[in-house]
């Protein structure tokens, strides 16, 4: 019995560390992607070559705690956070989603957050910081950052904390 917890244990340590090591990859791809945004126009002949980089959609609408584990970014009409650490503890996945679960949380401009199920990510490199003892407030949703989490909340008070250790939604 010992053993057979044992390997357990090891086998859900392997799996966290793959989807650690995808969400790492994809952000690498993501910021490699970002590069690549760069707007041609036509020249005249022997017209100097000018390359403009366009800020990405999301970079204006979302932030990265200096921990680099959790970004948040207003996502249509919610506000989604994901943590690259994945929720801890973390909670069933549903038979109705089919994708990734468990790497963060979504929160409506109304009604309650609840555990994203995504097969995509809204990281971008081009995020600001949102320092500790500072507060984000856009599109009615507010963050604090602490360095014990980070907590959000929409227009109706509803809302999640959220950090490495724990999770929680009010």
């Amino acid at each position: 019995m010992l053993l057979s917890n044992f390997i357990l244990a090891k086998i859900n340590k392997s799996i966290n560390s793959v989807r650690i090591l995808s969400l790492s990859v994809l952000a690498a791809i993501t910021s490699l992607l970002s590069f690549t945004n760069l707007k041609a126009e036509a020249l005249t002949q022997n017209a100097p070559a000018i390359a403009q980089s366009s800020e990405d959609s999301f970079s204006s609408n979302g932030f990265i705690m200096p921990s680099k584990n959790i970004y948040c970014v207003i996502y249509g009409d919610r506000l989604r956070c994901e943590i690259v650490s994945q929720l801890n503890p973390m909670p069933p996945q549903p038979a109705s989603c089919n994708l990734d679960w468990g790497s963060g949380l979504s929160l409506p401009k109304v009604g309650k957050p609840f555990v994203t199920c995504a097969g995509d990510t809204v990281f971008s490199p081009n995020y600001k910081t949102l320092a500790y003892g500072k507060t984000w407030n856009k599109g009615g949703f507010i963050c604090k950052s602490r360095t014990n989490g980070l907590t959000c909340t929409n227009p109706r008070g509803n809302g999640f904390f959220l950090n490495r250790e724990e999770w929680k939604t009010f």
